[in-house]
Formats: structure tokens, sequence, C-alpha cells
């Protein structure tokens, strides 16, 4: 992902905050933690409570960036700006709260050598028991209790109601549901689908074998952690493992479906699952069946929270 966007999407996400005996030694120490790929060690130096599986994936996804082959990073400390200080107000309008104030930033600058590509990600620190570390934002009590109450019913008519793509009538179409086909409890031939792929993935996830992911009916798994880049070259096997690393925050496991809806080669399945930081995952999940015969995910309406 090139890391404009990753800025971007950071921008809209739960924030981070530091650790250390200032804020220069945390600058350091996450310049070379993320130089060298170590994602533990990233995570040491933060102080995450209740951070949601799509921050962790883009913390860690800008720690295997780093380390890759033609990527130099550099960290420093800036004070916080007032952009910084409106995208907090923006963060609190959408439920979120920072349960330690932000004394300032450490500005994590990406740059490819060849100069082609760079970018920047923006993290807040402060000082947690006496110690200066990276933390994210959370949760409000009260938007916990939102996302709760929320109903796969309620998120299958959001799904809805923003529009399916047909690439036939080159538009969005919110009447999709109204001439597919009621699937079984199980969700019929695609909900199996789901549910064998997903097992099977999270499995590879916990050897830590992108081989196995590769294989495991999950498209998506399938396209990033192939062996070979878009140019037919010899991906390492470490980069294929720490690409899975990143990525398994975002997939989902233990799928239970009840029920769906089937419409041509496209299906929507009621899902309750777990995601990849174990919070809980459900909603509606969108599926489309490729040219061999195989069921993709191809959007989600999901809610997730701690259990």
């Amino acid at each position: 992902m090139p890391r404009h966007r990753l800025a971007l999407l950071l921008a809209c996400l739960p924030l981070l905050h530091a650790c250390g005996g200032s804020p220069e030694t945390l600058a350091k120490e996450v310049q070379s933690t993320f130089e060298e790929g170590d994602m533990e060690g990233a995570l040491k130096l933060a102080h995450f409570e209740q951070m949601p599986a799509d921050l962790r994936f883009f913390f860690l996804d800008q720690v295997r960036e780093c380390a890759a082959e033609g990527t130099v990073c550099t960290a420093s400390v800036t004070p916080l700006d007032e952009d910084f200080k409106q995208s907090l107000a923006r963060l609190a309008d959408q439920g979120l709260e920072s349960p330690y104030t932000a004394e300032g930033l450490i500005l994590l600058q990406s740059r490819e050598a060849d100069g082609k590509s760079s970018g920047k990600m923006q993290m807040p620190y402060a000082k947690v028991d006496g110690k200066y570390r990276l933390v994210a934002q959370r949760y409000t009590a009260a938007k916990l209790t939102e996302l709760r109450a929320t109903t796969n019913q309620q998120l299958l008519e959001q799904m809805l109601a923003a529009g399916i793509y047909d690439s036939a009538a080159g538009e969005r179409r919110t009447d999709w549901k109204d001439s597919a086909t009621a699937l079984p409890a199980d969700g019929g031939e695609p909900g199996q689908h789901l549910v064998r792929s997903s097992a099977a993935l999270h499995a590879a996830v916990l050897a830590n074998d992108p081989d196995a992911a590769v294989k495991s009916g999950d498209g998506f798994a399938a396209m990033v952690l192939a062996d070979k880049d878009y140019e037919g070259k010899p991906v390492p096997r470490a980069e294929r493992q720490a690409k899975l690393r990143t990525q398994s925050a975002r997939f989902l496991h233990d799928v239970k479906v009840e029920g769906g809806w089937l419409r041509g080669q496209e299906a929507i399945l009621l899902v309750n699952a777990r995601d990849g930081v174990d919070w809980t995952a459900r909603g509606a999940v969108f599926l489309s069946r490729d040219e061999q015969g195989a069921w993709n995910i191809a959007g989600k309406q999901l809610v997730s929270y701690p259990q």
C-alpha cells in the first residue's frame, strides 16, 4: 500500500503513543525496531489498550515496509500540530477517546531508495507508568455499547443501502436482495466455502505457513502471499511470512454463518466470527464467485468489539 494512503487511513483510525527515557530515545528505538522489522519489539514500545484489528494491521505493516529492501525509514520527535489536534476532535466524534494525553509526536518518514515513493506516519506519545510509549485510542464505553447493540440485520441493511455494484449496469444497485434467493441456515455452498477457507487460513496463520495460506481457498490470501510477485520474480519466504503476520489481523476465523442470499455469482452471508485480535466480528459479508468457481470475500459490513 502506498505510504501516502497509509497516512490518510491512519488519520481515520484510533491513534498511537510511545516508550523510553525521553521522547528522543523513543524515536531512536522506533527507528531501529522498524528498520529491523521487529514486530514484537515494536509492540513493546507501545501501550495499546483495546487495539482494533485494522489499527494493528496498519501499525505492523509499517514495520514490515520499513524493513523491506530499498526502503529507508527515519523517526524524529515533533510537537503536536493543529492538524493533529483537529484529527483528535474528529476521532472523538467517532466514539474514540485517548486514555493518555499526548505530549508530542513521533514522525516516521519513509522513502524508497530509488525516490519513486515516500510517506509519513505520525504517532503521538505520552508517559505511561513513567515511560514514554506509543498508545492507541480506544472506543468509549458508549461507543462499545452502540456497537454491541447493532444487529446483523441492521448491518445487512446498511450494506444494501450503500448499494452493490452491478458490473453489467456499471452502477451501484440498492435492490440487490429483491432478486436474490434465500440460502439455507449454513449459507449453502458460499457459506460452507467461507467456513472451510477461513479455518484453513487461520491454521496457516498459526503455523506461520504462507504456502498453506495460499492454498486455503481464500482468494485475497492467494494474491498477496504468492511466492512470486507481479513481475514473476520469487518472493523470499521470510517476506511472505512477515506479510502473513500483518495481514492476519484482518482475517476472520471461527466463522459461523447464519443464513444469507444468493444472486447469480454473488452472495451475502450473515456471520458471527472473530477477527485477528480475537474480537467479536459480525455482520454481513459479500462474496463473489471467480472463474475457477471459488467464492471470495468482496466486501464486509461488520462491527467488531472486545469479547
